[in-house]
């Protein structure tokens, strides 16, 4: 799927991940990210923890596999939260 559809889709279904916050237009060090930014040639989804600090789930060549990864990573996390 596209950056545009998963947000859409992030929206319908109403997914709580909780104190995390999602970032797309870069890698970011900032505390609780879930992340999906170009970088480097390739999409990277990244995560960071409370204190900050990033680290690279998985890195995909193209957008629509990269958000379907992505959307996997944050409905477990919202499923974390809500169960």
């Amino acid at each position: 799927m596209t950056k545009q559809e998963f947000l859409q889709r992030y929206k319908d279904e109403k997914l709580n991940i909780g104190e995390y916050i999602l970032i797309f237009d870069k890698i970011s060090d900032a505390p609780l990210v879930l992340g999906c930014a170009y970088d480097q040639g390739v999409w990277k989804i990244y995560e960071t923890r409370e204190r900050g600090g990033h680290f690279v789930i998985k890195e995909k060549n193209n957008e629509d596999e990269a958000f379907d990864y992505f959307y996997k990573v944050v409905l477990s996390e919202h499923n974390l939260q809500n169960n």
